[in-house]
């Protein structure tokens, strides 16, 4: 080998061992219960994570007879459903759509109501809230779980 080689090694092998000389592996501060810590402003590098007090946050009242969940622009918890009756079903969230439902819906809502029935996967719809046509989701079992204008 010639000199240059011999002295290159050296140089080499200290730069190498420089690179993976982090302080805090060698304390084994990535440890899940350190980084827990560290993340919870209970110790570790940087100034602590302070929380703010949490806040409830606002919700409007529902409509009389409207589905009982989280407001949800378009459905029967909004309150512009009333555009399409969405909010007259609440009743049958939940139920199954078989023939006695569909006519109890359909005397329900307005007469002359387009009405349409939606199973999973069975046709693209474009959803237009400012529509009269009442829209009611179903799963795979045929079960109301929504009621949506548009």
């Amino acid at each position: 080998m010639n000199s240059l080689t011999v002295l290159s090694l050296p140089i080499a092998f200290l730069i190498l061992t420089a690179c993976g000389s982090d302080p805090d592996v060698a304390r084994g501060s990535n440890a899940a219960d350190d980084f827990a810590a560290r993340i919870n402003g209970q110790g570790g590098k940087g100034a602590p994570l302070t929380q703010q007090d949490p806040q409830a946050p606002t919700v409007a009242e529902p409509l009389p007879d409207a589905a009982e969940g989280v407001y949800v622009p378009g459905t029967a918890t909004d309150p512009q459903a009333a555009t399409c009756d969405a909010n007259r079903m609440g009743p049958f969230i939940g139920r199954v759509a078989d023939a006695t439902t569909r006519s109890d819906i359909g005397a329900t809502a307005v007469p002359g109501r387009e009405i349409r029935f939606l199973h999973p996967g069975a046709e693209s719809v474009d959803p237009d809230p400012s529509s009269p046509r009442l829209n009611l989701m179903l799963d795979g079992q045929d079960i109301i779980r929504d009621a949506r204008c548009g």
